[in-house]
């Protein structure tokens, strides 16, 4: 794995961004107003952490400007993002209004054996499908199959039927192969989960959430 090293500022916020995902933000803080800012002026990007009730973590995803939807007179922002490369903190200052860190970027192990993936690729949209139908959504399938394998461990890493912690353990997972494992065997325990409240709902009537049982 090759080491690159950055030093960027750090955005907490209460997400899991994921590598080639869409992030909208509204910039108010005073701090993070000046942070922007100085991104813009520099086209510098910033790195996305999750920030939990006691520390922030040290795995996140850098994101790049992709464009200023609205400049405020108060110095408020909205801008869109897009999450590029996932980084490990090294070190950080906090000597700005807003914290910075010497981060190191972070490489799939497996990136030359993508194609071995294909399968598990196509299962892991299938159990998306499933779920998404079970739960009265819908996935656009063609697309997703067509992203590729690591680019689908990644879209599918973020979407709203992971929990903020499994979001950020794929985050970290250094290799496709196992990130889409996670990804379809944690599909595969929420479909069995929602079968089983359905089952038992038939049992004892549908009014008594109990959903809570199977978590």
């Amino acid at each position: 794995m090759n080491e690159e090293r950055i030093h960027i500022p750090l955005f907490p916020l209460g997400l899991v961004l994921m590598p080639h995902m869409p992030l909208p933000l509204h910039i108010f803080e005073e701090r993070y107003r000046g942070m922007i800012t100085e991104c813009i002026d520099n086209d510098q990007p910033f790195g996305v952490v999750l920030a939990g009730s006691r520390r922030i973590q040290e795995y996140g995803c850098i994101a790049r400007i992709d464009r200023v939807l609205e400049r405020y007179d108060d110095g408020r922002y909205d801008i869109l993002a897009m999450g590029t490369q996932r980084f490990h903190t090294i070190s950080t200052d906090a000597s700005k209004p807003y914290l910075t860190a010497v981060v190191e970027v972070i490489h799939d192990e497996d990136e030359l054996i993508v194609d071995t993936y294909i399968d598990l690729a196509r299962e892991t949209v299938k159990k998306l499908e499933i779920y998404a139908a079970m739960v009265g959504g819908t996935i656009d399938r063609d697309t997703l199959l067509v992203l590729g394998p690591q680019k689908l461990s990644f879209v599918a890493a973020a979407s709203a039927f992971f929990t903020m912690e499994q979001k950020q353990t794929l985050l970290q997972l250094t290799r496709i192969g196992e990130r889409l494992q996670f990804i379809r065997e944690a599909l595969e325990q929420a479909i069995i989960r929602r079968k089983m409240t359905r089952t038992v709902q038939r049992v004892i009537g549908e009014k008594d959430d109990i959903s809570h049982l199977f978590n």
